[in-house]
């Protein structure tokens, strides 16, 4: 799934790819988030009180934690999650 924003004058391009068992997360053409899909264990949203907005994804015995300035681009990256796992 592709998806793309006008924020600004700036548009970004979020891409969600599962090739070979992997999934990859795009924005911009750029690989933002890349995991095993067999140890993909759930993702968390939040807003913390630093005025970030953040998704932690669980991965088996791990965590990868992701922060975001702006609510848009974490709305998007939440839709695209939504929408494909």
């Amino acid at each position: 799934m592709v998806c793309q924003i006008m924020k600004k004058g700036i548009r970004h391009k979020y891409k969600f790819v599962v090739y070979n068992g992997r999934i990859k997360i795009y924005i911009d053409n750029i690989v933002f988030l890349s995991f095993n899909q067999i140890d993909f264990l759930g993702y968390y949203a939040f807003k913390d009180d630093t005025n970030l907005y953040g998704i932690d994804f669980y991965i088996k015995n791990t965590i990868i934690e992701t922060s975001y300035k702006t609510k848009e681009v974490w709305v998007d990256i939440l839709k695209l999650l939504d929408n494909e796992l």
